[in-house]
């Protein structure tokens, strides 16, 4: 059976000094878990690049799936071959009459890289060796060199154990890979925010558990199980998620009857930070994740946010915070979470909305209002009903 060369890059992982190695064996050890479920795959680390050996017929599946990883700044389906000029040049003459097929005139180049420095040709010798023999036998048919702005570029890696030659480049995520900096939690609703500051913080290294507040008693299923299906697609990029879904109604209804009405969003939502921070504690995660982007909701000004995040030590990521509404959108549809945001299903802050909701809000009055109701013995209550979904076992959920 044909076997092919992936050629897998990384970018930020380069600059990590010391501490690269660490780096590295966690993309390794993610990349075979993203291609787990295809046989005799075998991932080598090399200086500088990860190679794949796959088979022929699963090389373009393998490169679809390595998209979805961070840390991978591009992929290459690539050939293994000897570093002859004869040879390369000879690949790259049958790479180019495909092209021929769809245009008349080609501008090709070819560039190499060489960091096998006991190779006897420096990078430029061996492109023009085997730019020449490619001229030579394509000349007449229309094709031309053109270095800048080349339809076609027949890459050469020269390395120390093999070179591998190939015309292709598939852009990764880049970042850096899930796990390399510790685990997090994101407070996960429906909407178009928080699937993205979910996304952007495994781009950051981090694997990111997610917490659901439910209220199926006034609002229904439905706000579940979009929730589990966005949960579904963002741990397409990590492996290993798990969503917490917690019973919110009684902790509302209690905020409702008993505080003050144009309080009630930010009471939602201290309340809300207080069980993440101790599902966090438990599930060994260093942080909290929020879709929080400066004076987008009343909830979300300068002041509520403040009233908010003082009732947790725990660190508060919020990467949409200097963000605008369109830049939010183009990230939730280039990650695929888009679509199902926008369905139209009421999330739990909007149960019992107040008319005129607080946008500066002062903690003394929060406080005060905190004592006309038992949060502590209502919080308790809802983290002995929290569910625990692995986002792993969910393959047959829709």
């Amino acid at each position: 059976m044909e076997i092919r060369t992936l050629l897998i890059r990384y970018d930020e992982i380069g600059l990590k000094g010391k501490n690269r190695r660490h780096f590295e064996n966690q993309l390794v050890q993610n990349i075979r878990y993203a291609l787990r479920d295809f046989q005799g795959i075998k991932i080598d680390k090399i200086h500088g690049r990860i190679l794949g050996r796959v088979n022929l017929d699963c090389a373009k599946k393998c490169v679809t799936l390595l998209t979805f990883v961070p840390g991978i700044a591009s992929i290459s389906i690539g050939r293994s071959i000897e570093p002859d000029f004869d040879k390369i040049a000879e690949l790259g003459i049958s790479l180019i009459k495909d092209k021929f097929q769809v245009s008349d005139a080609l501008k090709f180049c070819v560039r190499t890289r060489r960091s096998n420095k006991s190779f006897p040709f420096t990078s430029k010798e061996f492109d023009f060796e085997v730019g020449s023999r490619i001229m030579e036998a394509l000349a007449s048919k229309g094709l031309t060199v053109n270095i800048n702005h080349a339809d076609f570029i027949l890459e050469v890696e020269i390395g120390p154990q093999e070179t591998i030659v190939f015309d292709n480049r598939v852009s990764g995520l880049s970042g850096l890979p899930v796990g390399s900096s510790g685990q997090v939690l994101s407070l996960l609703s429906g909407g178009i925010d928080s699937p993205v500051s979910t996304f952007k913080l495994m781009t950051r290294g981090c694997r990111v558990h997610s917490v659901f507040f439910d209220n199926r008693k006034f609002l229904g299923r439905g706000g579940y199980d979009k929730v589990v299906r966005l949960a579904k697609i963002l741990n397409r990029y990590q492996g290993g998620g798990k969503l917490f879904v917690v019973p919110f109604q009684d902790i509302q209804v209690s905020i409702r009857d008993n505080c003050h009405e144009m309080n009630r969003i930010v009471l939602y939502r201290r309340m809300m930070y207080r069980i993440a921070h101790v599902l966090a504690e438990l599930n060994n995660c260093n942080g909290l994740v929020t879709g929080e982007s400066v004076g987008q909701v009343a909830s979300q000004t300068l002041k509520n946010l403040a009233a908010v995040s003082c009732v947790t030590q725990m660190s508060v990521f919020r990467p949409l915070i200097g963000m605008n509404k369109h830049e939010i959108i183009l990230n939730a549809k280039k990650i695929g979470t888009y679509d199902v945001s926008i369905e139209v299903q009421p999330d739990c802050c909007s149960v019992f909305m107040p008319i005129n909701p607080t946008t500066r809000s002062k903690i003394k009055y929060l406080e005060l209002d905190e004592k006309l109701f038992p949060w502590e013995e209502l919080m308790a209550h809802a983290l002995t009903a929290v569910e625990t979904i692995n986002l792993d076992d969910l393959n047959s959920v829709v």
